[in-house]
């Protein structure tokens, strides 16, 4: 949703502006500055250039805000401004930076549910982690293989570029994967009866896979998926330290603007047939991302 993003882009320097206009009412001794007379014109073009590199840059603020720091600083000039206005500038950057983070609590498009799939056995996940914005849908299909369409805010970036790669790499670092699956490990342990599973003693190992697939839709055209996948081990047996492999996951992604990434996970047992014959999820993937268009 685009008018999402335009707001992701615009809150943070609303409330940056906002609070330098707060700061100079409460300056009545100084009534011949202007509100902006902190971060001067060139601040202000910084700001701008901001809300745009959200859109354009690689990881938008992760990579914007060290450029534009660092940028802001170089020259003595700047290092002297910063002097001057160091308690405004840095109130205003707080600001805005918490209007961003802030921005990640924005809806998100509820997932996408291909027809062929049926109605979804549940419509939340309550291990889901409560920031960003995220919704999800479950299915389970006769044969035992778990799909998970997820739906989720990107609070630091609204363009294309690189987002599905580092949305994955911050989900990886922050663990935010193992939180995700236990519903579908809860499900695994209902399915497969031959033996228990707790998602406490459940491990994700990633596992060498291509970073990127060519998904062939039927109307022949091509679609890239940022693609992950990992083996689901337990420590539960005692055999192995490093756990006892139970199953696969296999992970793709797309984001579209406005700062939304759709994720599709597939989630099967060890022995299912399709580790074999379609161990990236392809036919899956087709169908998911042709509901999308």
């Amino acid at each position: 949703m685009v008018w999402q993003g335009i707001l992701q882009s615009l809150l943070p320097l609303l409330g940056g502006a906002l609070t330098l206009v707060v700061i100079h009412r409460r300056k009545e001794e100084l009534e011949e500055e202007r509100w902006h007379t902190p971060i001067d014109p060139q601040g202000i073009k910084m700001a701008l250039s901001f809300a745009i590199f959200l859109w354009i840059l690689p990881g938008g603020a992760l990579l914007a805000l060290p450029i534009l720091v660092l940028l802001s600083v170089l020259s003595p000039a700047a290092r002297e401004d910063w002097k001057a206005h160091r308690t405004p500038r840095i109130l205003a950057l707080s600001v805005a930076l918490l209007c961003l983070t802030a921005t990640g609590f924005l809806p998100v498009d509820e997932p996408v549910a291909p027809s062929e799939w049926g109605q979804p056995l549940f419509t939340e996940n309550p291990d889901a982690p409560l920031y960003p914005a995220s919704e999800q849908y479950t299915w389970v299909t006769s044969d035992v293989e778990i799909l998970q369409s997820i739906s989720m805010r990107l609070p630091h970036q609204t363009g294309l570029a690189g987002s599905e790669w580092t949305a994955l790499s911050l989900a990886s670092l922050l663990n935010m994967e193992t939180g995700r699956m236990h519903q579908a490990i809860q499900l695994l342990d209902a399915e497969v009866t031959i033996v228990r599973l707790d998602p406490e003693t459940i491990l994700l190992e990633p596992v060498a896979a291509p970073n990127e697939l060519e998904v062939r839709l039927l109307d022949d055209t091509t679609v890239t998926v940022e693609f992950r996948r990992y083996d689901i081990k337990s420590t539960a047996f005692g055999l192995d330290s490093s756990g006892t492999k139970v199953g696969e996951v296999a992970l793709s992604a797309v984001s579209s603007w406005g700062g939304q990434l759709d994720m599709l996970v597939l989630v099967r047992p060890i022995g299912h047939p399709d580790l074999e014959n379609d161990a990236f999820g392809e036919s899956l993937q087709r169908q998911w991302l042709t509901a999308q268009v």
